[in-house]
């Protein structure tokens, strides 16, 4: 298992993206945000999981 650290930069990054998104829908917003979070979740327990996303 490993640990993902989170920069305040990338919170940031996510809340501006949850910003965009949330114009058109909040629903949306909170969904992607938690998708995000969740991913991040799946890597720290398997981190060989990665491969995935990039091929």
């Amino acid at each position: 298992m490993v640990k993902v650290n989170w920069t305040l930069q990338s919170i940031q990054n996510i809340e501006h993206i949850a910003d965009f998104i949330a114009l058109d829908s909040q629903r949306y917003a909170e969904v992607q945000v938690q998708r995000f979070f969740d991913a991040v979740k799946i890597l720290e327990i398997q981190p060989k999981s990665v491969e995935l996303f990039l091929n």
